[in-house]
């Protein structure tokens, strides 16, 4: 897939949700749309209307790479196949629901990456912009993970075995690499006007 402008064709987006809102998701790893709380609400990452400024959530192989995705059956779990000349790694997306049955205020975009064959090394960048990329955003670390703040919005990202990451510019930028047999999990927590969730790996891979 090529971008032009940095914009990728609306072709190449699907779509996962929790049914209060949705991200979509480009054929080559970045969340270019997400609102929060709601589908209604403003965006935290708006790529797909302003490359420069919207703001993304990036997570791809360093080297040139082929992708081929798939819906798990009967689900809204996204699964992309990324192949490069180092080997292959599986990445699967989802926003994760509880097991009540009833819809949690936790609000999770979790993204599991699984070495399938050889070891490729990958990137990912955390760009969040609030409110259409108006409003002012705040990242700082705290307790081991990342908080991007606007107002009474925040962002938590969770990181394991997907490096520590660095601040820069107004994103959060890392590297790491998975042989096959090896994974890593990215979660990403959102919160409106009220205390953030924080999961462990453990509890967003049993919800995965």
């Amino acid at each position: 897939m090529e971008r032009v402008d940095g914009y990728a064709p609306l072709r190449e987006y699907a779509l996962v949700g929790d049914g209060r809102t949705g991200a979509l998701i480009a054929r080559d790893g970045s969340v270019d749309w997400l609102c929060l709380p709601d589908v209604d609400s403003p965006s935290v990452f708006a790529r797909i209307l302003d490359a420069e400024r919207g703001g993304s959530f990036r997570l791809e192989p360093t080297a040139p790479f082929d992708a081929e995705r798939r819906y798990l059956e009967s689900s809204n779990v996204l699964e992309t196949t990324f192949t490069t000349s180092e080997g292959r790694v599986r990445l699967t997306d989802a926003m994760t629901l509880s097991d009540s049955g009833r819809l949690a205020p936790l609000r999770e975009l979790v993204r599991k990456v699984e070495g399938l064959a050889g070891n490729v090394p990958l990137r990912w960048a955390f760009e969040p912009r609030f409110d259409y990329g108006r409003a002012d955003t705040r990242i700082e670390r705290r307790a081991g993970r990342w908080f991007a703040h606007a107002g009474a919005s925040a962002l938590a990202l969770t990181l394991c075995d997907a490096g520590e990451g660095a601040l820069r510019d107004g994103a959060v930028t890392g590297e790491f690499a998975l042989a096959a047999g090896e994974s890593a999990l990215v979660s990403l927590a959102g919160t409106d006007r009220e205390p953030a969730v924080i999961s462990g790996r453990d509890d967003s891979e049993h919800r995965l």
